[in-house]
């Protein structure tokens, strides 16, 4: 099933996304066949992430959490907040590159 999770860092904490970016990267890597993409949300294309979005492909809810929780940003302080969706892809016969 995929699911959309939105994070909402912490303003008082931004000063770790430059720390912990190398280890989330690299836990995005590793964990690539269940974050099918993730990206950070900003108000314009030039501006400070203010937060992060993926789209998740897992079979439960439950492992949304335990995934995002071990996350170098989830662990580290830098999230304020997440929120989880279920996200039903129109024309899901249609692979299409983001």
């Amino acid at each position: 099933m995929l699911f959309v999770v939105q994070f909402r860092d912490d303003p008082a904490m931004r000063h770790l996304r430059p720390v912990l970016m190398a280890a989330h990267l690299e836990f995005l890597r590793l964990n690539d066949a269940k974050v099918r993409v993730a990206g950070s949300l900003r108000k314009e294309s030039d501006d400070r992430a203010v937060g992060g979005l993926w789209i998740v492909d897992v079979q439960k809810f439950e492992e949304i959490k335990q995934l995002y929780t071990e996350d170098p940003f989830w662990k580290g302080g830098l999230r304020a907040s997440v929120e989880v969706y279920h996200y039903v892809k129109a024309f899901p016969e249609i692979e299409k590159k983001v």
